[in-house]
């Protein structure tokens, strides 16, 4: 009788063990494959951000060094308006090139799109700084997006002031040198030309270079390299 009452006991503690243990590594094994999930969607959401502030810190960048050059043949150009004969006629075809052309700038705002519109991808990093700082980011890079577009709205009109009075007009210039002596006859051009130096130029520089820091900033904070960059955008 002793012998059976162990041996009952036995089986039970062992049933019991069994199921606690299986209760145990069911939820345990659950709450580590959610915590390994959220872990990655935290990785995910951050890499998104970074990507995306680091690709139009490139833009940045890329529009720096369209302008530059161009910049620096209309300022050249402008303080020679009254000796254009010393300015080569290569130069000047540029300088009157430079208001020929119509542009339109495109920029990704998927990005912003989905963490301006769903609260849950926010919620999925745990960083209150980060976030902070990624925000702050969209709203210097919204910024900086209708700077630039301000830029080409006013060289697209430019482009057609050019069209409808100097290369259509009454008496149209033939010789690159007639054509810029037109565009420096005009004070809207001519201001333009200031403009473009001193505040468009200028401004994109000075937001390129706060947007790079602050981006570099959210690399650090989440531990982001280059590497790793670089290995999410062949993966996008």
């Amino acid at each position: 009788m002793e012998r059976k009452l162990v041996d009952f006991w036995t089986q039970t503690l062992s049933c019991t063990l069994g199921t606690v243990i299986g209760i145990v590594l069911t939820f345990g094994t659950s709450a580590w494959i959610e915590y390994r999930e959220r872990q990655e969607m935290e990785r995910t959401a951050a890499l998104m951000v970074i990507h995306n502030l680091d690709s139009f810190c490139e833009d940045l960048d890329e529009a720096v060094k369209d302008l530059q050059p161009i910049d620096s043949i209309c300022f050249k150009v402008l303080g020679a308006k009254d000796r254009l004969e010393t300015i080569p006629e290569d130069t000047l075809d540029m300088f009157v090139n430079s208001f020929l052309s119509h542009s339109f700038n495109t920029h990704d705002q998927t990005t912003e799109t989905i963490f301006s519109s769903n609260i849950e991808t926010w919620k999925s990093i745990d960083n209150r700084e980060f976030i902070d700082l990624a925000g702050n980011c969209f709203s210097a890079k919204k910024l900086m997006v209708k700077f630039q577009e301000r830029l080409e709205e006013e060289k697209n009109d430019l482009t057609d002031l050019f069209l409808k009075t100097i290369a259509f007009g009454d008496k149209p210039p033939k010789s690159v040198h007639e054509k810029a002596a037109a565009i420096l006859r005009s004070a809207t051009f001519c201001t333009f030309i200031v403009k473009q130096h001193s505040f468009y130029l200028y401004g994109i520089k000075t937001g390129q270079k706060l947007l790079r820091e602050k981006t570099e900033k959210c690399k650090q904070m989440m531990n982001v390299t280059d590497e790793e960059l670089q290995e999410f955008c062949k993966n996008d």
